[in-house]
């Protein structure tokens, strides 16, 4: 998942428009600004997480056919320690391994894989890949706590829109929108365990007004952690692949 100013993350379309008012502050509903950055601070709080995902997202072909596609998985993060993601759109597959000193991208389908030496926190090496490869890990943002507040900051309204239910589960759904992007966010109105259930994104400047939607389930904060989960060791059969992009003056 990529940052909201980036991917346009969630969107006001099907909802009322969040009231236009000339003072920054008070477009800001002090209520859901709460809500959204307890639901931030819940993640940031915890040091084991895992969590189901399934996303949506849009396309628009030749300027006006829009296309819907899939794309599913898991995150398994233990802070100081490493990440595992899963997953998978239509036939293909990847797993993302790292273990504080190196990343492994392994497509488990043709038993081959990519790897890179990184060191440091999960939050360095996403920076990284991102800023120097332009690849972005699945739902990254959510799990990272360089985004602790980060939402709420980059909205300039943000509108309680009222209670609802999400699969189920009580929920507060919520509206923020800038300039460059508008976004709403489901969280479960647990007071104890503020979760995020859903997130959806309309880019309002591109033809068709293409969507971005996450739901997470299953969410775990003292999950089960396999033995060598975050480590990659390939058999003798495995292929071993160029990294997905290589900055000039870093070639080999």
């Amino acid at each position: 998942m990529r940052p909201i100013a980036a991917a346009a993350l969630a969107g006001l379309v099907a909802v009322p428009a969040v009231a236009q008012d000339d003072d920054p502050v008070a477009a800001k509903d002090p209520e859901a600004v709460e809500i959204v950055n307890s639901a931030m601070a819940y993640l940031r709080d915890h040091d084991s997480v895992a969590v189901d995902w399934f996303v949506s997202f849009d396309e628009v072909v030749d300027g006006r056919e829009k296309l819907t596609f899939l794309r599913s998985g898991t995150n398994l993060l233990v802070r100081g320690q490493g990440v595992y993601a899963y997953a998978e759109m239509g036939e293909k597959t990847r797993e993302y391994r790292y273990d504080g000193t190196t990343l492994s991208i392994v497509d488990p389908v043709a038993n081959a894989y990519a790897q890179t030496l990184l060191n440091g926190s999960f939050e360095n090496m996403v920076d990284k890949v991102r800023a120097e490869y332009d690849l972005h890990l699945p739902i990254w943002s959510v799990l990272s706590r360089s985004f602790d507040g980060y939402y709420t900051d980059a909205a300039e309204q943000v509108a309680y829109v009222g209670w609802t239910r999400v699969a189920g589960e009580g929920a507060h759904h919520i509206a923020l929108s800038n300039y460059d992007s508008d976004w709403q966010v489901w969280i479960s109105d647990d007071a104890d365990a503020p979760r995020l259930l859903m997130m959806v994104g309309t880019d309002p400047y591109s033809q068709g007004w293409p969507q971005y939607r996450a739901y997470f389930q299953n969410w775990d904060f003292a999950p089960e952690v396999p033995e060598g989960i975050f480590q990659f060791v390939p058999d003798e059969n495995a292929d071993r692949m160029s990294w997905p992009r290589v900055l000039p003056g870093q070639e080999d």
